[in-house]
């Protein structure tokens, strides 16, 4: 997925390696851009300029970009101190948006879009599938729903849906306290929500169901932690429906 729609040619003014985000370093000049805070305008299209030559650089379309870190597909991208996409917090500038989710060093397709600093009011949604195998060892084996965010940030839920998309057999075995959580870091790390199964995962048919943050208490926002969906306990048993999360959230600082 790699559709430049707008390519200029600048001169380097070092060594930029291949998809990579580049400011201006002077006019018509580009360097690497080496902070989620540098005025980042496109990426250096698939071919690494020395210092001194000419890069081609893509100011608008879908770029091939490296990935610094766990992205989320529809994130917000800005820059890390070598060039590479990294998910945008508050006061980043933004390059781009993440068509696909990434581990560090994957080539991602970015839509280029440079724009001003990222704002705690964004919202965001990410949406997981969890497979029939993962939803039967959810507990010991949670399955990510939104990546770290990064230090001294922190994921905010809104709510989240849950879709079980019923294929033949329903699920069996599910005890009393075998709910479904969305926790922080793990099976063990702070709880968000909870989400009854009864009556949900053992559906013989499509079922919905929807929930926000705890409201008991107010929920204590965990720095740099993932948010992840497990089992509170046991395991259920037989079943074959893949059962589908979309999270929406926000990225809040975690200091004043």
């Amino acid at each position: 997925m790699h559709n430049p729609l707008l390519i200029k040619n600048f001169t380097a003014g070092g060594n930029i390696a291949a998809n990579r985000f580049v400011k201006l370093s002077a006019d018509g000049t580009v360097v690497t851009a080496a902070a989620d805070t540098d005025a980042i305008i496109g990426v250096n299209d698939g071919l690494a300029a020395d210092s001194g030559a000419r890069a081609d650089v893509i100011l608008a379309g879908i770029a091939t970009v490296a990935a610094g870190g766990n992205i989320t597909r529809g994130a917000l991208v800005t820059s890390d101190a070598t060039g590479q996409a990294v998910t945008s917090t508050e006061n980043n500038r933004n390059a781009g948006i993440a068509l696909v989710s990434a581990v560090q060093n994957d080539l991602i397709p970015v839509l280029v879009a440079p724009s001003g600093r990222f704002s705690e009011a964004l919202e965001f949604m990410a949406e997981v599938t969890v497979a029939t195998g993962a939803v039967k060892t959810l507990n010991g084996s949670p399955v990510e729903l939104v990546a770290t965010p990064g230090l001294g940030k922190a994921i905010a839920m809104i709510d989240a849906t849950l879709f079980l998309d019923y294929a033949t057999t329903a699920y069996d075995g599910i005890a009393a306290g075998e709910d479904l959580e969305i926790r922080y870091t793990n099976g063990s790390g702070a709880l968000v929500a909870t989400i009854e199964t009864t009556g949900f995962l053992d559906a013989s048919a499509d079922a919905v169901r929807y929930v926000l943050p705890a409201s008991a208490a107010a929920v204590t926002p965990v720095a740099n932690a993932a948010l992840v969906l497990d089992m509170a306990a046991g395991n259920i048993a037989t079943g074959d429906s893949p059962l589908k999360v979309r999270v929406r959230y926000r990225i809040i600082d975690t200091a004043w």
